[in-house]
């Protein structure tokens, strides 16, 4: 008497049911354990260098949440200080920054200014930021500004840190030789950043009041935000 795996061998259309019925179960066995392992790396930890979530959107509120833990944010200029050009050469301040970035780097920030005239109050359309990191900087173009912006008394001026749009020199502006830089990934670079900051104006009334950089730090390893990366200034 025939086995009943024989019966199904030896009969064609039973034999096409059979093999369909296995070549079914394996493509759903198959999808079962992919969304099993897809589950499983949902629940753990992001995959490496995946930092989506550690971000700074271009927005004045982001900024000032940032800004409520004094451990993001770094003073550069703190009270007003005199800022002017005259004969060619700016009456600027360099300002030297220790960055820490053993533990974790910096992922994005903000880029706050305070400046302007006693004369006009905001600055002018004739004048404009000179900032220069490690010569990755200059005069700065103010139009991708997301701050308060200008007012009778001052202009404050908010940037994101990854893009910085900059004219090298008075002749780039001219000419709108625009440049762009990621100051956030700059700051990772040396463990020492060098600003010199100054205003683009032959008044001399001209000043900065307040220079600061709110950021955020994240860990390469694990894509994971922390607060383990520093900046500060060097006496």
């Amino acid at each position: 008497m025939k086995s009943l795996i024989q019966k199904i061998i030896d009969n064609p259309f039973l034999k096409a049911i059979f093999y369909f019925v296995l070549s079914l179960l394996f493509v759903l066995s198959a999808v079962f354990l992919s969304n099993w392992i897809t589950g499983t790396q949902k629940i753990g930890q992001q995959k490496p260098n995946e930092r989506s979530f550690v971000s700074c959107p271009p927005d004045f509120i982001s900024f000032q949440e940032l800004s409520k833990n004094p451990k993001s944010v770094v003073d550069l200029i703190s009270t007003t200080t005199s800022m002017y050009a005259e004969n060619g050469e700016f009456k600027s301040k360099v300002v030297i920054t220790k960055v820490e970035t053993e533990k974790s780097k910096v992922a994005c920030g903000y880029l706050f200014v305070r400046a302007g005239t006693k004369t006009y109050g905001s600055i002018q359309k004739w004048e404009n930021l000179y900032i220069n990191p490690n010569g990755f900087g200059g005069h700065i173009n103010a139009e991708n500004n997301i701050g308060i912006g200008d007012s009778d008394k001052y202009s404050e001026y908010l940037f994101t840190l990854s893009k910085m749009d900059y004219w090298k020199s008075r002749d780039d502006r001219r000419t709108n030789s625009l440049q762009t830089a990621d100051w956030g990934v700059l700051l990772n670079v040396s463990k020492t950043i060098g600003f010199e900051i100054g205003l683009n104006t032959e008044d001399k009334t001209g000043f900065i009041s307040k220079f600061s950089i709110a950021y955020k730090c994240w860990n390469p390893e694990t894509g994971e935000e922390n607060n383990d990366c520093k900046i500060e200034v060097l006496e």
